[in-house]
């Protein structure tokens, strides 16, 4: 997932909460390790269907996917509590209720309409390139299910969202809690710093289990082979070409949003915009471009100092459109391949979770996989699919994190009009 390795992280520090965004250095080794294990798994499996039918069988189905499965089981297990724990911290560590402002209020409440918003977006221009069913059952699509899935998102009890499994009543817990703990501030201090201390547990589990990602790439990948579904690899050739289209919609209509609004020529904010665009084109790193990522919108958007500060750091861990289109991109591509019905429950679901998904993922190696488990399993897409999509990562990482940076920026640009904390005159003036 897009720079998920180098993403500025929440840390929560001398018993206060607060927001200190810390860079974790890039481990350049992961893709190299990524490829060698895709190659490694193409060459060992290419030999292995040389072997009698008999020895493939008790390969794939006594050592390979019996380790696929246990890797799976932990990935599963961890997915949940991460989820929980990131959003949690995420909210206490905000600081207090007065942060969350005028300007705290109104950045949050865009952040979350814009991504709902784009994500619907995307989903429409995508549609037209995917078997889309009205209803897995063939009749017509009840408003029912969609008042019942938003009652579902309440959960029962605590326990039930995480022995279950499901996203939605994590994050909903994650965010009650996390919200109690902001207004009750230092009433509760002993438990926030339980919460941080378990999130920093789980962060670790989570990149152990992301130093691994090789050999799960290995063994998915090389079981496809030996049971002679090598198919399903060749079936996925949509996912660079509609990862790419979905990456142009949201930066094209948030070009014509910035310019119609704020009546700025298209080619020179585009001007403005490309050093942040071309850091994270090359590096797939938000955090190698954070530093121009602020001095482009103070400089050369007219954006308040102030709120650049605060927006652009908070902006890069949590608007991450181009992470939301990766998501939906790969649920459709392997829905179609593994003959998962795409119906109108299937969107409004991968919708939902996958904005959400995208704001609660955290910034640590491991942690886009653990995401692309829980999503996936929420639609009902093998485990199979997992590999795919996380080999594919290793290009679509950098076309993901340019676009990223440059929602980023164009929002920034009209959080800050709305709040009265733009120079028009800078935005507008050609370099």
């Amino acid at each position: 997932m897009a720079g998920m390795d180098t993403a500025p992280l929440w840390r929560y520090q001398n018993g206060k909460n607060r927001i200190i965004f810390t860079p974790k250095k890039k481990e350049h080794s992961q893709a190299v390790s990524l490829g060698m294990a895709i190659v490694a798994a193409l060459v060992l499996g290419a030999f292995c269907n040389l072997l009698p039918q008999e020895v493939r069988d008790v390969l794939s189905g006594s050592v390979i996917t019996p380790l696929f499965n246990m890797f799976l089981g932990l990935l599963t297990a961890v997915s949940g509590p991460m989820i929980f724990v990131s959003i949690t911290c995420g909210i206490f560590s905000i600081g207090d209720t007065a942060t969350l402002g005028k300007i705290g209020k109104r950045m949050i409440s865009r952040f979350l309409l814009m991504s709902f918003l784009m994500a619907l977006l995307i989903i429409a221009a995508l549609i037209p390139f995917f078997p889309i069913e009205i209803s897995s059952s063939g009749g017509s699509f009840d408003l029912t299910d969609i008042y019942l899935m938003a009652l579902d998102i309440v959960p029962s009890n605590f326990f039930t969202p995480f022995t279950e499994g499901n996203p939605l009543q994590i994050i909903f817990v994650a965010v009650v809690i996390g919200l109690s703990l902001l207004v009750l501030g230092d009433k509760t201090s002993t438990i926030a710093s339980l919460v941080e201390q378990l999130n920093y547990v789980v962060q670790l589990m989570v990149s152990v289990l992301g130093r691994m990602l090789p050999v799960f790439i290995f063994l998915s990948i090389f079981n496809m082979l030996v049971n002679g579904s090598f198919s399903v690899l060749m079936k996925s050739y949509k996912l660079l070409p509609m990862l790419l289209l979905s990456q142009i919609v949201i930066m094209a209509a948030y070009t014509a949003l910035v310019c119609i609004r704020k009546r700025v020529s298209p080619l020179v904010l585009i001007k403005k915009l490309f050093s942040t665009f071309l850091i994270g084109l090359s590096t797939a790193s938000s955090s190698a471009a954070l530093q121009t990522n602020m001095e482009v919108c103070e400089k050369k958007l007219g954006i308040d100092s102030k709120l650049v500060r605060f927006g652009v750091p908070l902006g890069q861990v949590v608007f991450m459109l181009g992470v939301c289109a990766e998501q939906l991109v790969g649920c459709l591509c392997m829905a179609e391949i593994f003959k998962v019905p795409i119906s109108l429950s299937f969107l409004i679901t991968a919708w939902l979770v996958s904005v959400l998904l995208a704001i609660a993922a955290p910034p640590i190696p491991g942690g886009g996989l653990a995401i692309y488990t829980i999503i996936m399993t929420q639609l009902g897409i093998p485990a199979e699919a997992l590999a795919i999509v996380i080999a594919f990562g290793v290009i679509s990482d950098f076309p993901t994190t340019a676009s990223c940076l440059f929602t980023v920026q164009t929002e920034m640009v009209e959080l800050a009009g709305s709040l009265d904390m733009l120079d028009v005159e800078t935005l507008r003036r050609a370099e």
